[in-house]
């Protein structure tokens, strides 16, 4: 199966200044625009005062905190009808594997 793939979530613009912002998710629709297969960016660790967090909050009171695993290479993971099928270096790697595991 074939799949239009565009740009999901992006990164905070005023995260990266002077760069533009990148992609945090690809996702793919069917011909009928249904999203069928997504490759989204693990984000993490973070360093911050000189310590590895792996704990983000997204919040000023900390009420929402994003846990960011250390993944030192895949760093996209390829999700088709709401499963894990994979992981990836790169985003296109992980598109040609969701379309290879909707064979």
């Amino acid at each position: 199966m074939r799949l239009r793939w565009q740009r999901g979530r992006i990164e905070d613009p005023a995260a990266g200044e002077g760069h533009p912002p990148s992609a945090l998710e690809w996702i793919g629709c069917n011909d009928a625009g249904e999203t069928i297969a997504r490759v989204v960016r693990v984000q993490g660790p973070v360093w911050f005062r000189w310590r590895l967090r792996h704990a983000v909050a997204l919040d000023d009171e900390a009420r929402v905190v994003e846990l960011r695993p250390p993944v030192p290479d895949n760093r996209w993971l390829v999700v088709v009808k709401d499963q894990v099928v994979g992981r990836a270096r790169l985003p296109l790697a992980g598109v040609r594997r969701a379309e290879a595991a909707l064979r």
